[in-house]
């Protein structure tokens, strides 16, 4: 069992979420993996950091973690649902110029609401989430139960991608 953290491939590097990893490392179950992204050249002790992943790996260890962390990214978000996980999912905010606006913590907030996944607004409390996010998963028994908001980001996700490599 292990530990996957995301931040997706964002342009904004993510240090608010890196930071409160590290710092809680030894806490997690090993090994720590960490995917860094813009945060260039990114180490944590305890930690195997590798700055980005393809979506093929990206499955495989969101499949094999015991405790999924994410950014609030919809692909990575929706992946770690299908894979029947309750992820801590840390939003990137705007206040931190992490991202433009704050659409991830209103989506991760809709997805809290209905059980699906914990939010963690601050690092402060990422332990604690981890708990509760372990006690969910373990006491729902990861239903693979998609919902309908769900369906639709997966939808929209692949309609972009399709659009985008279609030749023009």
């Amino acid at each position: 069992m292990s530990t996957f953290v995301s931040v997706g491939n964002a342009t904004q590097p993510f240090p608010r979420l890196l930071d409160a990893v590290a710092a809680i490392a030894a806490r997690l179950p090993q090994p720590v993996i960490i995917q860094y992204g813009a945060a260039k050249g990114f180490t944590a002790p305890l930690c195997e950091c590798v700055d980005y992943l393809g979506m093929e790996a990206f499955e495989c260890y969101v499949v094999a973690a015991k405790v999924l962390i994410l950014h609030a990214g919809a692909g990575s978000v929706i992946n770690a649902i299908r894979a029947g996980k309750v992820p801590v999912v840390v939003p990137r905010l705007s206040l931190h110029h992490e991202h433009v606006d704050d659409h991830q913590l209103e989506f991760a907030l809709e997805l809290e609401r209905a059980g699906k996944i914990v939010v963690c607004q601050h690092t402060q409390h990422l332990a604690a989430a981890v708990t509760t996010a372990l006690a969910l998963q373990s006491g729902a028994a990861a239903v693979r139960q998609e919902l309908p908001l769900v369906s639709v980001m997966r939808h929209l996700l692949q309609q972009h991608e399709q659009d985008r490599t279609r030749p023009v």
